[in-house]
């Protein structure tokens, strides 16, 4: 009943709640760029390695946050992990806007990665199972253009008070702690996952859920009339759906070291290159981001979803602009030539938009089955967040060395994700052409 449901508007504005996440994800990713000159600063922190921390920490925490809580939200459910992990969030993200010494400041960068790995997979997990089938991709369009809004508003709040210090810093975390404690409040209206519920066995649940998201049988739910949902083991994550887990990962590995490189370290890489001003350098960031959201809404959600025109060819085109933006930097004149840079920012932030990002998102959902969704999620989560941490760590000493490595390495991770997903498409279609499916014709695929 859910799947055939016309999108409403509840969907979406459930959705948004949802991706609450999302925006305070882009909070931790960009706040730790956009404040760590003023942190070290006020530390007095000089090391080139201990630049590398902050965003260690909080990219660790969010690798564990996502293993632990993962199998958690399969076992209690969606709702039980995003009710707390928007208070720890909230109370870490104010307690680190007056951190007086580095260890503490790592402290609460690690809460604050733990609760936004326990959340954001969670989200997406409750998200696609009260989607329809027909408008999942859109609605995760939302979960997309949420977390670039996070980067925006902080984006607009760096080049408003850019050079005020200590102050920006501490602006920054207590406007996304007040963000985590508006999001919790939020969510007390949703109502868990239909999907869970018939997992566990909860039909009386699942009737004001389906009233809602607008099912006009929603009174017919029962034992006898509701689906029977197999309730796996956590290791049969990796023996059953070691396939769409071993994909999924490549993926998110391809993505996430890009990715996160850019999201916590744009500042630090571009003000290296002494081109422009800091103002200038969070007014680059913000083209970069910003150019995400219009094909976003423009050309993915109105493609998504649509059988043979939507995934693939979508993945392909956009991992494919998004190779071509980093293999720019790999030339020094380009890389010291301001309207190559900003041809290259736009190519990325078009391609990510367009959908290498969302869906890599949507891929990582649709291939594991209700009782280890969450799981599935978490797991993945942790492997590209580790992985960022590893990166990030180097990543000042990279950039010390050469700007140019950054293009070379990220470069290559879009190259290769292009040629696999496009071998997919011909030799295991059912991995990236998912359009219009339900979830369980995914899983069982």
């Amino acid at each position: 009943m859910l799947d055939n449901a016309n999108l409403t508007g509840t969907h979406v504005s459930w959705t948004l709640i949802a991706s609450l996440g999302d925006f305070l994800d882009a909070g931790m990713f960009a706040g730790t760029g956009i404040t760590l000159s003023a942190i070290l600063a006020y530390l007095h922190i000089t090391s080139t390695l201990l630049a590398g921390f902050p965003a260690l920490i909080t990219l660790l925490g969010t690798a564990f946050g996502a293993l632990v809580f993962g199998p958690l939200g399969d076992k209690y459910g969606r709702k039980f992990i995003y009710q707390v992990d928007m208070i720890v969030y909230a109370v870490a993200a104010i307690l680190l806007a007056f951190s007086f010494n580095f260890i503490w400041a790592m402290v609460f960068y690690a809460i604050i990665g733990i609760s936004v790995g326990a959340d954001v997979p969670t989200s997406w997990s409750l998200i696609s199972e009260f989607a329809p089938k027909s408008g999942r991709g859109k609605l995760m369009t939302y979960t997309n253009i949420m977390w670039y809004v996070g980067v925006l508003v902080e984006l607009a709040i760096a080049i408003a008070i850019y050079n005020t210090g200590i102050t920006l810093f501490r602006t920054i975390w207590i406007m996304l702690g007040i963000i985590a404690i508006i999001a919790w409040a939020l969510r007390r209206r949703l109502t868990e996952s239909p999907r869970f519920d018939v997992l566990k066995g909860r039909y009386e649940d699942l009737h004001s859920a389906t009233k809602i998201l607008g099912s006009a049988q929603e009174a017919t739910i029962s034992a006898s009339t509701a689906p029977k949902y197999k309730e796996y083991r956590y290791g049969e994550l990796f023996t059953k759906y070691g396939g769409p887990l071993l994909f999924a990962w490549f993926l998110y590995l391809m993505w996430g070291i890009p990715a996160s490189t850019y999201g916590e370290f744009f500042p630090y890489i571009f003000s290296s290159l002494h081109l422009v001003s800091t103002r200038v350098v969070f007014a680059f960031e913000a083209i970069y981001f910003g150019s995400a959201i219009v094909p976003g809404l423009l050309i993915y959600y109105f493609l998504t979803d649509k059988v043979g025109v939507g995934r693939y060819p979508l993945y392909l085109t956009s991992a494919a602009m998004s190779a071509v933006s980093f293999l720019l930097l790999v030339y020094k004149p380009f890389l010291y030539n301001v309207p190559v840079l900003l041809i290259s920012f736009l190519l990325f932030g078009i391609g990510q938009g367009l959908g290498v990002w969302p869906i890599t998102r949507l891929y990582s959902l649709e291939h594991f089955p209700t009782s280890i969704r969450n799981s599935g999620q978490g797991f993945i989560w942790f492997t590209m967040r580790f992985e960022g941490a590893i990166f990030g760590l180097f990543t000042p000493l990279i950039v010390k060395a050469s700007v140019t490595y950054i293009g070379w390495i990220a470069g290559i991770f879009f190259l290769v994700a292009f040629i696999v997903v496009g071998v997919m498409g011909v030799v295991a279609p059912g991995y990236v052409r998912t359009e219009s499916k339900s979830l369980e014709q995914t899983a069982g695929e």
